[in-house]
């Protein structure tokens, strides 16, 4: 009788610890789980992308007091008005008006006089890329003199440090170039031209005359 009341005891005793450590594993995956909860958080990321509008615009800059100049000392007239009625002398004298040189749109023109071999016109245009889009030379076009015209004088426009401008040639949105024109009564010369010559020099064509120089930059998107 004594032996079964000891077993009740005991089971009694082993269901007993039982049921703390439930109860203790309970509590405690309740803890964790409380825990868990507390140190858990959301993340978010908001955000708004735009696209802006893109420009373009390689010009002469008109506003710009270089984009136009002569070397100091060399007398010239820019952007007067009616300058195709105005006729270039050689800079000496209290009216003079020395050369000529005028703007429209992304297009300089320029009248100058060279009296005697040697003598050397040279001036600086720049332009800007005031947009926003990379750009760069697409094509150069250099048109020739006529045949009598070349036999005198040669003219050439490269970058004011006298490299030469080139498709591929970078002009970045921000940035800008200046280009030197240089026109020279040849050196080389032993004879003036005659009066024919000078005819044929000045000869109109196409509303151009024969030593007219004409040289053009195309820019494209980079």
């Amino acid at each position: 009788m004594e032996n079964e009341i000891e077993k009740l005891k005991v089971e009694h005793q082993r269901q007993k610890k039982k049921s703390t450590v439930l109860l203790l594993l309970l509590l405690l995956v309740g803890f964790i789980s409380i825990g868990y909860a507390t140190l858990s958080s959301t993340l978010k990321i908001n955000g708004t992308s735009t696209i802006s509008n893109p420009t373009w615009d390689v010009v002469i800059d008109d506003t710009d007091p270089d984009a136009i100049a002569c070397p100091t000392g060399e007398k010239c007239t820019i952007n007067p008005s009616n300058p195709e009625s105005l006729t270039p002398d050689d800079g000496t004298g209290d009216n003079a008006k020395g050369a000529i040189i005028w703007m429209d749109g992304n297009t300089v023109y320029f009248k100058h006089l060279l009296s005697k071999p040697g003598d050397t016109f040279t001036f600086t245009t720049k332009y800007a890329n005031n947009g926003t889009i990379d750009a760069k030379v697409d094509t150069v076009t250099k048109s020739d003199l006529n045949a009598t015209a070349q036999r005198f004088m040669t003219y050439d426009v490269t970058y004011a440090d006298g490299s030469t401008i080139k498709a591929g040639d970078s002009l970045k949105a921000g940035q800008s170039a200046t280009f030197k024109v240089s026109v020279t009564y040849k050196s080389t010369v032993t004879t003036l031209p005659t009066a024919d010559e000078l005819a044929l020099i000045n000869e109109t064509s196409a509303g151009h005359t024969g030593a007219t120089s004409l040289f053009t930059v195309s820019y494209v998107q980079a």
